[in-house]
């Protein structure tokens, strides 16, 4: 509990925010941001498939990548404060 504990804090100070509701707004708030962005990879992704560059392909699904990593570490976070407020 200490370290569960411990990581809300250190979301928390990271977001400058004081308690858990203005942690799930912000939190939202940057998901709603990274699923655009992942959006808008998708879309550019589709428009150069058949780009003669490796390379850009590689670098979009890189990008793609890496959004969902942020957007499964976010949404852990909004569970973590959700149960947190509850508890």
């Amino acid at each position: 509990m200490a370290r569960h504990s411990r990581d809300l804090d250190g979301w928390a100070a990271a977001m400058e925010v004081g308690n858990d509701e203005d942690a799930l707004r912000e939190l939202h708030s940057l998901l709603g941001r990274l699923l655009d962005s992942q959006d808008r990879i998708k879309i550019t992704a589709r428009s150069v498939s058949k780009a003669p560059s490796e390379e850009v392909r590689r670098s979009l699904d890189t990008a793609l990548n890496r959004i969902d990593l942020a957007v499964v570490a976010i949404d852990d976070a909004l569970r973590m404060f959700a149960a947190h407020e509850r508890g």
